[in-house]
C-alpha cells in the first residue's frame, strides 16, 4: 500500500514537472515557489527546472547554491547535445564566476563564450554578451565595449521574446552606468517593455524601477538588484548587506562605501583607510564607471582627512612638519609591503601549481595569480616539465618534444631563450630565478618549491583506485569520486601541440574509465539513480560513445521507462549522422524495435 502511495505521488510530482518545463517553453517563467515545492531530487533531473532555478538564483544573489544548480543543469544539457541551452548555462555560470571576482574560474568559461558569439552569435542567448560585457568591464575596463555588449544582450532577449530579461539587462546597465540612460532608443525600449510587461507585476516593478526608481519600487525587485538599485540609483547604500550577498563583490564594494563614509563622520580616519585600501582591492576584480565614481568620491575624503595616516604624536600630513601628501606615504607603504610579501615567498612559501582549465598559481595563504608568457613556448616548456617524473627530462627529449624538428643549433638557441623568459615570468610572481635549471643534460624545475600539481594529484588519485579496483570496489570508488571534479582542460591556453594532445587524450580515457568503473560498482549496489549520472556524465564526456547510449538505454529500459530510452537513441541517431556520417548499430536500436 505504501508503495503505491509513493509511486502515485511520484507520477504527480512528474506531472508537476512537465506543466513547470511547458510552461519554460511556452516563454514564461514558472513561480519560483512552485519549482521548490517539487522534491529536490525530482527538480534536479529537469535540466530546464534547474535553469529556471538558476535564473533566479542569480537575480537574488544565492551564488554558492546557484553555481551547484546552473554545474548539474549544464551537464543534463551537454547529455541531450543542446548546444544553445549549454552556452546560455555556461554563461550564466560566467556571470557568477564574475559577480564573486573568480576570474581563474571566469578566464576559460569567457575565452569559450567570446569564440561562439563571434563565430555563431544566433546560437547564443542573450545571457552570452551579458556574461561577455561583465567580463569586458572586470578585465581591462573596456567600458565601450562593455555598452555595446549590454545592448547586444538586451536585443537578443528581444528576439527571444523574453521581455523580463531584456528588462534586468538594462537595468543592470544602468547600475553599470546610471548616465547611460540618455542612449537615443532608451525610451523606444521602455515603450516595448510597457507593451510586453503590463500584465506582469514583476515586469511592472522591474519597468518603474527603469523610469524612475523610488525606495519602495525597489524593494519589491529580487534581492541583488533590490540592494544595487538603491546604492547607485538612489544613492543609499546599506553598510550591512543580505546575508546571501556577502560573496557578491560589486553590492560588497558599496556597502565598503557607505561605511568609509560613516567611519569619516566619526572621525575613524585609521579604520577608514583601511576600509578604503580594501575597497581598492576589490576594484581590480569588479571594475564599472559608477564604481569608479565611487571610489574617486570615497579617496578624496580618505586622502582630504587631517586625521587620515597620522599615527599618535606624529604630525599630521600636509602640515610644516611634514610636506608629503597622505596618498603617497600610503603608497610607498603598499609598495614596502609588497616587497616584504614577495621576500617572504620566495624563502618561506611553497606554491600550489593549476595546470587543468589554465595555468595558475596559489599560496597556502589563498593569494592566486596567473603567468604572463613572454613568449608562448614559455608556457609549453612549464607544462612540459611537471608532467615528467621529478619536474625533469633529458635535454635533447625537451628539444623534441617542445620545439620540434629543424636545424639542431637553431632549436638549442630556442630553448635557451625559452628558459630565459621562463625564469623570467616566474621571477615575476615572486619565485626564485635558479628554480628552472638546465645542467649536466637535464632541463627541470626544482620540487622543494611545488606543494602540489592538480594534475599528478588527478593521476595519483585514478591509478591507486585502479589497483584497488580488484581487491577494494569500495575504496577504489571513494578515490574515483576524489578525482573526478578535478578533471579538466590540460593548459587551455596552450595552443597545439602534439605532445600535449597526446596527454589530453590519456586523460580523457583515464575519467571515462573512472566513470564506466562507478557505473559498474553502482549498479552492483542497486544504486540506479547514482548509475544513471555517471551515465549521463559518460555520454556528456563521450559524445561519440555508442556503448555509452546503449548501457542508459537498457538502463531506462530496466525501469519500464520506454520514452527516455527512445529519447537517448534518437540523441546518438542524430550524433551518428551528424558527426559520423553513419547510423547506430543494430544490437542497439533491437534493444528498441526488436
Amino acid at each position: 500500500m505504501n508503495s503505491m502511495k509513493a509511486n502515485h505521488s511520484h507520477d504527480g510530482w512528474l506531472k508537476e514537472v512537465l506543466k513547470a518545463e511547458q510552461t519554460i517553453l511556452d516563454g514564461q517563467t514558472p513561480a519560483i515557489a512552485q519549482l521548490l515545492a517539487i522534491p529536490a531530487d525530482i527538480r534536479m533531473k529537469s535540466p530546464l527546472l534547474l535553469r529556471a532555478e538558476c535564473e533566479d538564483g542569480l537575480l537574488r544573489g544565492r551564488l554558492i547554491e546557484t553555481k551547484q544548480r546552473l554545474e548539474a543543469a549544464l551537464k543534463g544539457f551537454a547529455a541531450q547535445a543542446d548546444d544553445t541551452a549549454m552556452l546560455t548555462m555556461m554563461a550564466m555560470l560566467g556571470l557568477l564566476y564574475e559577480q564573486v571576482g573568480d576570474k581563474q574560474e571566469s578566464k576559460p568559461v569567457m575565452a569559450l563564450l567570446a569564440e561562439e558569439w563571434e563565430r555563431n552569435p544566433e546560437c547564443c542567448s542573450g545571457f552570452v554578451p551579458w556574461a561577455l560585457a561583465r567580463a569586458a568591464a572586470n578585465r581591462n575596463a573596456r567600458y565601450e565595449s562593455a555598452q555595446q555588449l549590454f545592448i547586444d544582450a538586451a536585443q537578443r532577449f528581444r528576439e527571444e521574446g523574453k521581455p523580463l530579461w531584456m528588462g534586468y539587462v538594462l537595468l543592470d546597465r544602468l547600475l553599470f552606468d546610471p548616465e547611460e540612460n540618455e542612449h537615443p532608443d532608451w525610451q523606444l525600449w521602455l515603450q516595448w517593455l510597457g507593451r510586453h510587461m503590463a500584465d506582469n507585476r514583476s515586469g511592472s516593478v522591474l519597468l518603474g524601477c527603469l523610469e524612475k526608481p523610488s525606495l519602495q519600487l525597489c524593494a519589491q525587485l529580487p534581492e541583488r538588484f533590490a540592494y544595487l538599485s538603491k546604492a547607485i540609483l538612489l544613492k543609499q547604500p546599506d553598510e550591512s548587506l543580505p546575508a546571501n550577498l556577502k560573496a557578491d563583490i560589486e553590492s560588497t564594494i558599496y556597502a565598503l562605501g557607505a561605511r568609509i563614509k560613516r567611519l569619516q563622520s566619526e572621525d575613524q580616519g585609521e579604520q577608514a583607510e583601511q576600509a578604503w585600501r580594501k575597497l581598492e582591492r576589490l576594484r581590480q576584480l569588479v571594475s564599472t564607471p559608477a564604481v569608479d565614481r565611487l571610489a574617486a568620491e570615497v579617496k578624496q575624503h580618505v586622502v582630504g582627512s587631517a586625521d587620515m595616516g597620522t599615527s599618535k604624536g606624529a604630525p599630521a600630513a600636509g602640515s610644516s612638519e611634514s610636506s608629503i601628501p597622505v596618498e603617497k606615504v600610503s603608497e610607498e607603504m603598499a609598495e614596502a609591503v609588497n616587497a616584504a610579501a614577495a621576500a617572504a615567498i620566495t624563502t618561506a612559501v611553497k606554491w600550489r601549481v593549476k595546470l587543468i582549465g589554465g595555468v595558475s598559481f596559489q599560496t597556502p595563504e589563498g593569494k592566486q595569480t596567473e603567468p604572463v608568457w613572454k613568449r608562448r613556448k614559455a608556457g609549453e616548456l612549464f607544462v612540459y616539465l611537471l608532467l615528467q617524473p621529478g619536474y625533469k627530462a633529458n635535454r635533447d627529449q625537451v628539444i623534441e618534444r617542445v620545439f620540434g624538428e629543424g636545424d639542431p643549433a637553431k632549436r638549442s638557441n630556442q630553448l635557451y631563450v625559452t628558459l630565459h623568459d621562463l625564469r623570467s615570468s616566474l621571477k615575476e610572481l615572486g619565485m626564485p630565478e635558479d628554480l628552472v635549471y638546465a645542467k649536466r643534460g637535464v632541463v627541470g624545475i626544482s620540487e622543494p618549491w611545488f606543494e602540489s600539481v592538480d594534475v599528478e594529484s588527478y593521476i595519483t588519485l585514478s591509478r591507486v583506485g585502479d589497483q584497488l579496483w580488484m581487491d577494494d570496489r569500495e575504496e577504489a570508488c571513494r578515490l574515483y569520486d576524489k578525482a573526478l571534479p578535478l578533471y579538466g582542460q590540460l593548459g587551455t591556453e596552450l595552443s597545439y601541440a602534439e605532445w600535449l594532445e597526446r596527454v589530453r587524450e590519456q586523460l580523457l580515457d583515464r575519467q571515462t574509465n573512472m566513470i564506466k568503473r562507478l557505473a559498474v560498482y553502482y549498479t552492483e549496489l542497486f544504486d540506479e539513480a547514482r548509475v544513471e549520472q555517471c551515465l549521463a556524465d559518460w555520454v556528456a564526456l563521450r559524445p561519440e560513445q555508442e556503448e555509452a547510449y546503449e548501457a542508459m538505454i537498457r538502463l531506462c529500459l530496466r525501469g519500464d521507462r520506454r520514452i527516455e530510452a527512445i529519447g537517448w537513441y534518437r540523441r546518438l541517431e542524430r550524433i551518428c549522422k551528424e558527426e559520423l556520417g553513419s547510423e547506430p548499430l543494430d544490437e542497439v536500436k533491437n534493444l528498441l524495435w526488436k
